[in-house]
């Protein structure tokens, strides 16, 4: 692989301030090395200096705690013997025990304890006749010429009755027993109380010599604390199983550890020593921080040494340094200044060749002497060939006269420009936009021309198209039949088309360019400026209506709609308004209003008019049907007459339920409820038709609450309705299922799903329209054709919908959706 400036690096390399800056570095980077090496041995040394100075602790700490213990078991032993020998009374036993004691000073008591805890004899005279509680003292199982050292106890004799006196905290005994078997039925218990602060005495004397906070604690091999010093946070009788020594099995009966973080924040240096006669363990340990400081004590000298050592280098080679800089100053700027005339030269070069506009030199005359590559793109004609050429000859002829004005050597002095045409390389025509500049040397004289020419040809048919696209917009807007008027964002109107001048009486030459409060009434322009203001602030389109007075005193209702118009960087520039008279619209809605309700309150006097001679009818027809019982042709004949007089009473209800949900009449009283409650008092009322027809009804509501603002009865009517169709529709022994749930909308799905022959894919929607049924249920069966039109008005005005499917594997699924809010407690809804 060719390395990148060889050349650049081999002057690198010959450069006398580069070899002695880079001798200076590499001494001191010797000298670096050299002492982080000797410190690392320097810590290396005062750590293991540490750890024999710890281990030294540990084993005079462990050998007076082994001796203590030992004693403590001689004095038991030679007890034991005195109580096997016979004829001894208890008060020669406990003069036996004191004289003990005397050679003892670590023991504060000995006591004779029978296995049941009653005390026998002791040294204390409160532990006489007292009773001992064993358990307390936790000394496990005893055998015999076997001595038990049990953990750290609180108190101060063996028998704590609830008399004793109050014990400080703290103040507590080592208890050490062991078993005699006066006789094979018989055996009593000898139990010395090690004082505690015998042993931390011994232990805070030897620690006057060890760093501070510096702690040594005496430790059952179980992890219990028997006694400590230098650590205030550990109380006596404390589990040590967090430390990492006790964590696992010992290793060995001595050693060491650390750094490693124990009962500190952090780490610590340790040694560890295991009594070889009993089970106790003495830890000594030290922060890992008292080392570190003596190592960086014991390295004052060599790290001054070592500063003053780089500081003598970095002058000398900074001496170098500079001396050798200052020799090759004039060198270097020699060769820079080579090296950018080189590269300038090559970017210059680079540049013509890539600028995708014709650059060009000529001499006095206009002959060409150089042109860049762009040249052949244009004419189709090598560079080379167009040296020795006049321009006058490639441009077309009418543009001569303007390429000899450019190259007149009588000209300005400035910048010339003009655009000239050329045949291109296929024959079409291309329009150049030439700039040239005179150069002239220091005397003044006309040494030749530079400049440049941009195909202008592409631009120009753009402007072109986007000049004919504004005048065609600008007449589409003059033509529109509705007011238009563009203003800027601080209200100045920029362009308004004839209509706006018609519906205003205003002429645009009075207008444009002055503001909205300038041209309009006060009260209209003050509307405009907070609509605009509401535009600018949040963008987009808005729309609203509003009642103008004409200039001939009339007023219009009129909509307004307004769109703010953004550049590039989504900065406004305007705002489009247009303007549309809606007042003869307003007034057909009035009328067509009015005409629904007249048709809605004939539709419900008619009805009313029909039920009373029809409740004749059925009444006439029932009593009829019941004297002509016997008469097969009479009775026959008054029920066809009941039979239609129902089917006529249905249709009036329904026309009666239709009239009264499109009128103002019908309110609608909403209230909050749970449709569950509502779907099972509906599903209860039709249990004797579904058991006519052998039909079997599962609900399946779930247990979540379905609460929605609804007209209780209106909602039933609506559920009664669909129940009932699928209870007509379905065959005997088949399952209608009614399920209902929260949908991922979160609008409440109510689904009413039968067995039935199901709907036409073509008619599901058209079943919902007042008088149309399914033409698979034309046979008389489906009823009047209102009760699914009844249920979607009711379903609208509650703000939900109701459409229908069907199954894959046969009947039909009714959809019934609900919002669960968004409504007032009492809202009257006019449907149309």
């Amino acid at each position: 692989m060719k390395r990148p400036f060889p050349h650049l690096q081999r002057r690198f390399a010959d450069l006398a301030s580069s070899r002695v800056l880079t001798s200076g570095l590499l001494l001191i980077l010797c000298v670096l090395i050299g002492t982080a090496g000797l410190m690392w041995l320097e810590l290396r040394r005062t750590e293991a200096q540490d750890r024999r100075q710890l281990e030294l602790l540990a084993s005079v700490m462990e050998a007076h705690s082994t001796q203590v213990f030992d004693n403590t078991k001689l004095a038991l032993d030679i007890l034991a013997k005195g109580l096997g020998a016979e004829g001894q009374s208890l008060a020669q036993l406990e003069a036996q025990q004191s004289y003990r004691l005397q050679g003892l000073p670590f023991l504060r008591s000995i006591a004779v304890v029978s296995p049941q805890g009653q005390v026998l004899a002791s040294t204390t005279p409160a532990d006489r006749r007292g009773r001992v509680d064993l358990q307390r003292l936790h000394l496990g199982a005893l055998d015999d010429d076997r001595v038990v050292i049990g953990p750290w106890v609180g108190g101060r004799t063996l028998a704590q009755g609830d008399r004793s006196p109050a014990v400080p905290a703290g103040l507590g005994f080592i208890p050490v027993a062991r078993r005699v078997q006066l006789s094979p039925a018989s055996s009593v218990l000898l139990i010395a109380q090690i004082s505690p602060d015998a042993l931390a005495t011994y232990q805070q004397q030897l620690m006057e010599a060890a760093p501070a906070r510096t702690q040594v604690l005496l430790v059952l091999d179980n992890g219990t604390l028997l006694t400590q010093v230098g650590n205030d946070t550990l109380s006596p009788s404390s589990n040590l199983g967090v430390h990492p020594l006790f964590q696992k099995s010992l290793p060995g009966r001595k050693g060491t550890y650390g750094p490693l973080p124990t009962f500190r924040a952090d780490s610590s240096l340790g040694a560890w020593h295991l009594s070889n006669s009993h089970p106790v363990v003495t830890l000594v340990e030290q922060p890992y921080a008292a080392t570190t400081q003596q190592w960086l004590r014991s390295l004052r000298g060599p790290l001054l040494f070592m500063v003053v050592a780089l500081a003598v280098i970095g002058l000398l080679t900074r001496a170098s340094w500079r001396n050798a800089r200052a020799r090759e100053a004039a060198q270097r700027e020699r060769d820079e200044a080579q090296l950018e005339t080189a590269r300038r030269e090559q970017e210059l070069s680079v540049l013509f060749k890539s600028v995708q506009e014709l650059i060009f030199r000529t001499d006095a005359e206009g002959m060409i002497r150089f042109v860049n590559p762009r040249w052949h793109a244009l004419t189709s004609q090598p560079a080379e060939a167009a040296r020795g050429q006049h321009l006058r000859d490639v441009v077309q002829a009418e543009d001569r006269a303007a390429i000899d004005t450019l190259f007149d050597a009588a000209g300005p002095a400035g910048v010339r420009m003009a655009q000239v045409h050329l045949s291109g390389p296929e024959g079409e025509t291309r329009a150049l936009d030439i700039a040239v500049v005179p150069l002239r040397d220091r005397t003044g004289k006309l040494r030749g021309f530079a400049g440049s020419a941009a195909d202008v040809t592409d631009l120009l048919a753009v402007q072109q198209r986007l000049q004919e696209q504004l005048e065609f917009t600008a007449q589409v807007l003059e033509c529109s039949p509705l007011p238009i008027c563009m203003t800027a964002p601080d209200g100045r109107l920029l362009s308004v088309n004839q209509a706006w001048e018609d519906f205003t009486a205003l002429d645009r030459a009075d207008v444009l360019g002055r503001r909205n409060a300038d041209v309009l009434p006060s009260h209209e322009a003050q509307a405009y400026g907070a609509h605009d203001d509401q535009l600018l602030r949040q963008g987009g389109r808005i729309r609203y209506e509003e009642r103008l007075r004409r200039p001939d005193g009339s007023y219009r209702d009129v909509q307004i709609t307004k769109v703010l118009v953004t550049a590039h960087g989504h900065q406004p520039v305007g705002i489009l308004t247009a303007t549309m008279d809606i007042t003869e619209f307003l007034a057909a809605r009035d009328l067509a209003e009015e005409a629904s309700r007249a048709k809605s309150e004939f539709v419900a006097n008619i009805s009313h008019e029909l039920r009373t001679p029809l409740q004749s009818i059925l009444g006439f027809s029932e009593l009829g049907t019941a004297r002509g019982r016997h008469q097969t042709q009479l009775a026959s004949m008054f029920g066809e007459i009941h039979d239609a007089g129902q089917r006529m009473l249905v249709l009036v209800n329904d026309l009666l339920d239709i009239a009264k949900i499109e009128s103002t009449v019908g309110a609608f009283h909403f209230e909050r409820a749970d449709v569950r409650d509502l779907i099972e008092d509906v599903a209860a009322e039709m249990e004797l038709l579904l058991g006519s027809k052998r039909l079997s009804l599962s609900l399946r509501l779930g247990r979540v609450p379905l609460v929605a603002k609804v007209d209780p009865a209106r909602f039933q009517q609506v559920v009664r309705n669909v129940l009932g169709n699928a209870v007509k529709f379905s065959p005997e022994d088949t399952i209608i299922d009614i399920q209902a749930g929260i949908a991922a909308d979160h609008s409440i799905h109510i689904q009413v799903r039968d067995q039935g022959p199901g709907i036409p894919p073509a008619e599901l929607e058209t079943v919902f329209q007042a008088f149309v049924q399914s033409s698979k249920t034309r046979d008389g069966s489906g009823g009047t054709g209102l009760g699914l039109a009844i249920c979607r008005k009711i379903l609208t005005a509650h703000g939900g919908r109701i459409h229908a499917t069907n199954a894959p594997d046969g009947g039909t699924i009714f959809h019934i959706m609900l919002l669960t809010a968004e409504y007032t407690d009492t809202m009257p809804a006019t449907l149309t």
